[in-house]
């Protein structure tokens, strides 16, 4: 059983035994009726570089009178020295538990998700280094009427490293590249890649799944034209809650899309009826949003200039171009083209000659 879990099951007793011991009516005893703000949700701790800190969100009210609106925060702590083994016993915050840190907001508005230091973890023995701390989060009421105590998981306090250095990015054809500099000193580190969309709190989650073992990390979720904030952390131990080094520098990207297609290939030409059929092999960019297709109109000795045929663009690797006829001699060409705002346009594919011909029958097909 976990230590949340403990102590919920000892503070359900408690309330039992308290009911039974105050009431005074005959029948089924019944714990009393809960008057505080709800339970705060999502209460994490983390480390991040030598401290301690805790995210949560801030619960709605009972109810929705004026005193009831929430307005306090209470940061509580139970603490094990590196050589006590750590106890699951539900009454360890009522007998041990000490406020680290407070917060106060009139109100404070409910659904927010907020981040608490504990100032205090310097003060133990190594700065905490080799601890067992267990934090929880209680909530009070403009009458100090207390929402029920969520307690967080475990978290072993390691020795912090520096942070990465020299953070920097820049758009590539696949999303923003990121690199840095290892710590100094650190060898065989891996690092957690954060993204905070404002904010940042101690309940972001990092941008990739698994720990980084190098030094650059692609990130493929960017959308074109947005920007991001970025920085890095030191993974100190696998598993969570996290356990990381100090912040890297924030850098700022916009995700620029600056970058044409390939050229399209294996562009061929057949006539279909009176009309010119063309396809070619489709191009494999993710942002790719189709295709431009161009002809140029040979009569004689003399050409024409090349013009856009068709719709802008061509979604798939295919075109029927109608507006032909037959005895016209046309020559083809394919571009590819990206979502980019103005789009990026590839060099063009190498052309095709076809002529149209009198009797469909007789075709003597494209001509590179």
């Amino acid at each position: 059983m976990t230590p949340r879990a403990i102590w919920l099951v000892g503070a359900a007793a408690l309330v039992s035994l308290l009911a039974v011991v105050g009431c005074g009516e005959k029948g089924p005893p019944r714990p009393p009726e809960p008057r505080g703000p709800f339970p705060p949700d999502r209460v994490n701790a983390r480390q991040v570089g030598p401290g301690a800190f805790v995210g949560f969100v801030v619960p709605v009210a009972r109810g929705d009178k004026a005193g009831q609106q929430p307005v306090r925060v209470e940061l509580i702590r139970v603490s094990y020295p590196p050589d006590v083994e750590p106890t699951l016993d539900a009454n360890s915050f009522r007998r041990r538990g000490e406020v680290v840190n407070t917060l106060d907001g009139d109100p404070l508005q409910s659904g927010t998700t907020m981040t608490m230091s504990d100032p205090t973890l310097r003060r133990l023995a190594s700065g905490g280094a080799g601890y067992t701390v267990r934090y929880g989060i209680l909530v009070r009421d403009r009458r100090g009427r207390p929402s029920p105590l969520v307690v967080g998981d475990d978290l072993v306090i390691l020795p912090a490293v520096a942070a990465p250095a020299n953070l920097r990015g820049e758009p590539t054809t696949d999303g923003i590249r990121l690199v840095w500099d290892a710590p100094a000193g650190s060898d065989g580190v891996r690092y957690n890649l954060y993204r905070p969309a404002g904010r940042s709190t101690a309940l972001d989650k990092p941008i990739n799944a698994e720990p980084v073992a190098t030094t650059d990390y692609l990130d493929t979720t960017v959308v074109t034209g947005e920007t991001y904030t970025y920085f890095a952390r030191a993974v100190l131990a696998d598993g969570r809650p996290y356990r990381e080094g100090q912040d890297s520098e924030t850098i700022t990207l916009v995700a620029a899309d600056l970058f044409a297609p390939g050229t399209p290939h294996g562009l061929v030409a057949v006539q279909e009826g009176t009309a010119v059929r063309l396809f070619w092999d489709p191009n494999a960019e993710r942002d790719l949003k189709g295709y431009r297709v161009y002809r140029q109109r040979i009569e004689g000795s003399e050409t024409g200039d090349w013009m856009p045929v068709g719709p802008d663009p061509v979604e798939g690797a295919l075109f029927l171009d109608d507006d032909v006829r037959v005895g016209q001699r046309w020559l083809y060409r394919v571009t590819a083209v990206d979502r980019a705002a103005p789009p990026n346009e590839s060099l063009p594919s190498d052309h095709v000659d076809i002529e149209l011909l009198v009797e469909p029958g007789e075709l003597e097909g494209a001509r590179p």
